[in-house]
C-alpha cells in the first residue's frame, strides 16, 4: 500500500487563460463578487454565461432560489431537488426530519419551490399549472429532462434559467443523452441562462454550442485548502471495511488532535458498498446508504434500507453518484472517503469534478476535516490500452468523417432523409435535427467516448497517472502544492496487538460507550472471558490472543474433568427419582464449594417440592435426571 497526499490551495491567477480545441477559443473573464464568509452575496447570478463558482456549496444555487426573478433551476438528480425542497436543516440550524411519504414531487411545505422531478402526472401538471396562475416570484426546480416538456406550460421569455451542477452534462451523456440533449437544445429560449458549477467541463470537452459562450470565473480574494490523500490499495472495499473496524473498534479516527466519529463513504456502485457491508458487522442502525430507490438496489442491499440525503445521518454513510453534487450534509467529524476500483468503471470519478465536489459536501464549518478527501482506489497491473493522444487523433479523424457524411445526407431526398434517420442509432456520431431538417454532428458522443476513455485507461492505469491528474487538476484553476505525507489513514487501518485491543477494553468497562465495546466482543469472542477468568495482570503477562486463548482452554478443560469428577460423585450419592431434603442438599453443595443447593443444577435436573417424611413436611428436591457434561 502506497500512502501520499496533495494539498490544493484554490487560488487564482489574475490573468485571463485561452484553451483551443477543435479551432475553438475562449476566454474565461474573471468576475467581481461580494462574500460573506464563505457564501456569495449577489443580487442575481451573472447572464448568459458560463459561471465558475470555483467554490462549492457557496450559495450560488441559493440566489436563484431567494431573489426576486422567476427562475427555472435544472440539476442532474432529483435527489437535489429533494435537498432543497426537504432540507435537512431548518432556517435555526436546527436537524429537520423529512418521513418518506412527506417527500414528493410539487410546491415544498417550507418555500416557494415548485419541484418538478419523476412522472409527469396530470396531478402534477395541474398542481404546476396553479402555482403559475398565483402572484408573485415563481421559482421552479427541475430535473434536466424536464426542461421540454415545462417549455410549453410556461413563458420561457419570462424566466430566467439556471442550469446548476452543468458538468454533470458530459458525464450523464452516456445513458440520458435525451435529458442532455433537452437542455442543449432548449437553452437560448429563455430570458437569460445561466450554467453554472464550481468544477466546471474541461475545455477539451465542452459541448460545440457552448463553445462561443462567455465564461466567468469569480474571483475570491481567499479560499479554503483542500488536502487530497490519496491512498493505493490492492482491494479498496477492503480497505473502507478496514477503517469501519477500527471505528467500531476505537469509536474514531484520529489525525493529529482531532477525532472523526463519522464517515462518508462515496462510491458509485451499490454492489461494491454491498461488498463492504459483508465485510462488516454493521446493521440500519450504524448505517445510512443513500442510493436510487429501485428494484435492483433493494434486492442487491437484501436487508439494508435505502435513504435519502434528508434522513438522519448514521455513523457509516454510504452515497452513490445520486448525491455526489449540490446535497448539504452535516456533520461535526465527518470524513468523506472516496472508494475507486479499476475493475468497476461506475466508481471511478473525474479527479477535476468529481473530488472537489463530493469535498463541499459537509457543510458544518468548524468541522476540521471539511476540506479533508480520503481517495482510496486500484490501479490496473499492466497498461492494456492506448495512449490518450493516439486515442484523441483517432477520433478526431473520425470526427472529419462524420462530417463527410452528414454533408451527404443532408443531399439526401426527404424520404431517404426519413431511411437515414433510423440508421442514426447506429451512427452515433450524427444526429438529425428536427427544425432544420438536417444531419448535424454529435459533438457530445465523441467528447463523452474521449473523456470515458480518459477516465477508465488513463487516469486509473497508475499511481504516476492519477497524481499527475490531481496536479493538472489544481493548475487548471489553483495552485498544488506538495506536503509532507500523512500517514493517519495507514495508522489508522492498521490492526493493532491483541493487548492494545485488552488495555482498550479495560478502560471501557465503566464507560457508556457500548458500541465500541460490543465491536470488540465480536472481533474477540473470548474477550470477556479473560478479563473474568485471568484478570488484567495476568492477560498482559500472556500479551498473545494465541497464548491467552491456550490459557482459557486449559482452564476450560481443568474445568471439564473437575465437573466430571462432581457428577460422578453425585452418581454414587443418588438416583434418579430420590427425593433430597434441602438442608442435605446444601450440605452436599458446601462440600464442592458452591454455596447454594440449586448450584447443583450443573450436573443434576432438579424439581422443588414438599415430601412428609417421618410425619413432617419436609421441602426438597426431586432429583429427575443427570446432567449430560
Amino acid at each position: 500500500m502506497e500512502l501520499f497526499s496533495i494539498r490544493i490551495q484554490r487560488t487564482f491567477q489574475l490573468v485571463s487563460t485561452s484553451v483551443t480545441f477543435f479551432s475553438k477559443k475562449y476566454t474565461m473573464k474573471k468576475l467581481k463578487i461580494q462574500v460573506e464568509g464563505n457564501y456569495l452575496i449577489m443580487q442575481d447570478l451573472p447572464h448568459n454565461c458560463i459561471f465558475n463558482k470555483v467554490v462549492t456549496g457557496c450559495g450560488g444555487t441559493t440566489i436563484a432560489l431567494t431573489n426576486t426573478e422567476n427562475y427555472i433551476i435544472a440539476v442532474p438528480t432529483t435527489e437535489l431537488i429533494e435537498n432543497k425542497c426537504y432540507p435537512p436543516k431548518d432556517k435555526n440550524s436546527n436537524n429537520t426530519i423529512w418521513e418518506i411519504s412527506m417527500k414528493k414531487a410539487g410546491l415544498s411545505p417550507i418555500r416557494n419551490l415548485f419541484g418538478l422531478y419523476g412522472r409527469f402526472t396530470p396531478l402534477l401538471k395541474k398542481e404546476l399549472e396553479d402555482y403559475l396562475s398565483r402572484d408573485g416570484v415563481k421559482k421552479i426546480m427541475c430535473t434536466y429532462d424536464k426542461i421540454p416538456a415545462l417549455i410549453p406550460l410556461i413563458t420561457p421569455t419570462e424566466y430566467r434559467l439556471l442550469v446548476d451542477e452543468y458538468h454533470s452534462l458530459i458525464k450523464i451523456y452516456s445513458y440520458r443523452k435525451d435529458a442532455v440533449d433537452g437542455v442543449l437544445d432548449n437553452f437560448n429560449k429563455f430570458k437569460s441562462f445561466c450554467f453554472m458549477s464550481a468544477t466546471p467541463i474541461d475545455a477539451a470537452f465542452k459541448p460545440n454550442v457552448l463553445q462561443d459562450v462567455e465564461e466567468y470565473v469569480a474571483d475570491w480574494e481567499k479560499t479554503e485548502p483542500l488536502m487530497i490523500v490519496p491512498y493505493k490499495t490492492n482491494k479498496p472495499y477492503m480497505l473502507a471495511a478496514n477503517i469501519i473496524a477500527t471505528y467500531q473498534r476505537q469509536g474514531y479516527i484520529e489525525k493529529g488532535t482531532f477525532k472523526s466519529y463519522e464517515a462518508y463513504f462515496f462510491i458509485n456502485s451499490v454492489k461494491e458498498i454491498k461488498k463492504i457491508l459483508m465485510q462488516t458487522n454493521l446493521t440500519n442502525e450504524d448505517c445510512r446508504i443513500i442510493c436510487a430507490d429501485e428494484y435492483k438496489n433493494r434486492k442487491t442491499l437484501g436487508k439494508f434500507k435505502i435513504s435519502t440525503s434528508t434522513d438522519t445521518p448514521k455513523k457509516f454513510n454510504f452515497i452513490t453518484s445520486k448525491s455526489f453534487e449540490g446535497v448539504d450534509f452535516y456533520s461535526e467529524t465527518g470524513i468523506c472517503y472516496v472508494i475507486s476500483n479499476v475493475y468497476n468503471k461506475h466508481t471511478l470519478l473525474s479527479i477535476d469534478m468529481d473530488i472537489p465536489q463530493i469535498a463541499g459536501r459537509i457543510r458544518n464549518i468548524d468541522n476540521p476535516f471539511r476540506n479533508l478527501v480520503v481517495h482510496i482506489f486500484n490501479t490496473r497491473p499492466t497498461d492494456l490500452f492506448g495512449s490518450y493522444e493516439d486515442v484523441k487523433a483517432e477520433t478526431e479523424k473520425d470526427f472529419e468523417y462524420a462530417k463527410e457524411r452528414a454533408a451527404l445526407f443532408n443531399q439526401l431526398s426527404k424520404g431517404a432523409k426519413q431511411q437515414q434517420i433510423q440508421e442514426l442509432s447506429k451512427l452515433s456520431y450524427l444526429k438529425y435535427n428536427e427544425d432544420k431538417e438536417e444531419f448535424a454532428i454529435n459533438d457530445m458522443a465523441i467528447k463523452i467516448e474521449l473523456f470515458n476513455y480518459k477516465l477508465m485507461n488513463y487516469i486509473y492505469n497508475s499511481q504516476k497517472s492519477l497524481v499527475n491528474e490531481y496536479e493538472k487538476a489544481g493548475m487548471q484553476h489553483s495552485k498544488v502544492e506538495w506536503i509532507e505525507t500523512d500517514n493517519f489513514i495507514k495508522k489508522a487501518v492498521t490492526k493493532p496487538t491483541f493487548l492494545e485491543v485488552f488495555n482498550e477494553y479495560v478502560s471501557m468497562q465503566y464507560s457508556f460507550d457500548f458500541e465500541a465495546r460490543q465491536a470488540i466482543e465480536q472481533e474477540y469472542p473470548f474477550i470477556r472471558d479473560a478479563l473474568a477468568r485471568l484478570g488484567i495482570e495476568q492477560v498482559k503477562k500472556l500479551r498473545s490472543k494465541k497464548k491467552v486463548i491456550e490459557t482459557l482452554n486449559m482452564l476450560k478443560e481443568t474445568d471439564r474433568n473437575i465437573d466430571m469428577s462432581i457428577l460422578q460423585q453425585l452418581k454414587s450419592l443418588f438416583k434418579i427419582g430420590d427425593f433430597v431434603p434441602a438442608k442435605d442438599l446444601r450440605s452436599i453443595a458446601k462440600q464442592f464449594g458452591l454455596k447454594k443447593a440449586t448450584d447443583l443444577s450443573k450436573w443434576l435436573d432438579l424439581r422443588e417440592d414438599t415430601k412428609r417424611i417421618e410425619g413432617k413436611v419436609t421441602k426438597g428436591y426431586w432429583i429427575s435426571a443427570f446432567s449430560d457434561i
